[in-house]
């Protein structure tokens, strides 16, 4: 609690001097400011210990669950107990980032500041936070500011706060200009039907044989065990239920002068944010790791996600995630082998290499359904476009997430309007 000392310490000396300058002079103007002065000092005294004795500050936000670089309108409700109702109070915001996501940890975002007028003890406004960047966002606590009529005598409180701001990554689909992500005519996009499984039966039905069934169809072993010509009708295709894998780990995202690529991995991240919310519209369930957790876990452990709740905890997964040294992208997918055969698979990473390469191709000939997003294809790269082509060669589905990048939000630093109300 702050009760500014020194304007006392000044209110004093002045009272001081022209007292004794009244003393020796007299006079009938240097007693009026005398007055005055100790005047002012009664009502700012009044303010400053007559004030209320606590705070309670409530925040509510709109929207409830804000997109990397949508504005955010932040609702906030400020209420005194005890002792008598202000003239006036100024509330000044402060939040910062909690070190999980794309901005750098202990970051400060700059708050608002909100005026109020008027004998209450309840005062309700709001102020817009710039577009902010995806992340963990968590308040510092608001100061509560009141005074005098003159502004001279103030009293501050700190009213503590534990509030958290999720900000999702914004789906990458929502942001390019271009054909969908998922548009399969689009050039260098991929299909977004799921990589399909075989079916579990080679035979599929048996039935009996009808004239114009191609004869490539009959099945001669279990036709000649009847002793009449027996068709095999082929199963359809099972679409398998699907499991996302990001990549996290910084070598996967190189920059072109050493480093760690940050708007590669932001690309990446909102592309698992549009795969979320493709998927979970569509299917029950879903599973969905990122490497940091696995390399803490000592292991890929799986988070299943469904409905709208689902959606929200994958999104919120999603905010928080960092670039941190983690399990590579090759020992992640040879760790989510035993789930791979089972599931269908996307694999966003941000680099083609040849550890990698090698890892996908085991898995497909064990038969897992495995696509890769790549944030940087580098199809000019010779050796990245070999790796490129072996894949395709084998059936495995590639997508280049570089074509989106200028369908990023391009953020300046975060920051708020001020509002007096």
């Amino acid at each position: 609690m702050n009760k500014g000392f020194g304007i006392w310490i000044l209110m004093a000396l002045t009272a001081g001097f022209l007292g004794a300058f009244y003393g020796w002079r007299g006079g009938t103007s240097l007693l009026f400011l005398l007055l005055l002065i100790l005047l002012v000092a009664l009502q700012g005294a009044a303010a400053q210990w007559l004030g209320p004795r606590q705070v309670h500050v409530v925040r509510s936000y709109h929207p409830r669950h804000p997109r990397a670089g949508e504005p955010v309108e932040v609702t906030v409700r400020v209420s005194l107990d005890g002792g008598s109702p202000p003239l006036w109070i100024r509330a000044d915001d402060e939040w910062r980032h909690s070190g999980e996501g794309a901005e750098p940890p202990g970051e400060e975002l700059p708050g608002g500041k909100l005026v109020f007028g008027g004998w209450r003890k309840e005062w309700t406004g709001t102020y817009d936070l710039k577009p902010v960047k995806r992340g963990v966002y968590r308040a510092e606590g608001m100061r509560i500011t009141w005074g005098d009529s003159f502004g001279w005598f103030k009293r501050t409180f700190r009213a503590d706060a534990d509030d958290v701001l999720i900000v999702h990554p914004a789906p990458l689909t929502a942001l390019s200009g271009g054909p969908g992500l998922f548009d399969p005519d689009a050039e260098g996009a991929g299909s977004g039907r799921a990589p399909e499984l075989p079916s579990g039966s080679d035979l599929g039905r048996l039935r009996s044989y009808a004239p114009g069934d191609p004869l490539r169809h009959v099945h001669w072993k279990s036709s000649a065990k009847k002793g009449a010509l027996l068709t095999r009708v082929p199963e359809e295709p099972v679409t398998p239920s699907r499991c996302l894998l990001l990549d996290t780990s910084p070598e996967a995202y190189p920059a072109g002068g050493g480093g760690a690529d940050a708007d590669g991995f932001e690309l990446a991240v909102s592309a698992a944010a549009a795969w979320l919310e493709r998927e979970l519209a569509r299917s029950d369930e879903v599973d969905f790791r990122q490497g940091d957790a696995a390399a803490r876990e000592g292991r890929v452990a799986w988070k299943s996600l469904s409905g709208r709740h689902g959606l929200k905890e994958g999104l919120d997964q999603l905010a928080g995630a960092a670039l941190v040294s983690s399990l590579s992208g090759p020992d992640l997918l040879q760790r989510a082998w035993p789930l791979a055969r089972s599931r269908s698979m996307t694999f966003i990473t941000g680099s083609l290499t040849a550890e990698l390469t090698e890892a996908a191709l085991l898995l497909t000939e064990r038969g897992a359904a495995l696509e890769i997003w790549c944030a940087d294809l580098r199809d000019r790269d010779p050796e990245a476009a070999r790796h490129a082509a072996r894949l395709r060669e084998k059936g495995l589905r590639l997508i280049d997430l570089s074509r989106y990048r200028g369908g990023l939000p391009g953020l300046a630093e975060g920051g708020a309007s001020h509002v007096i109300a």
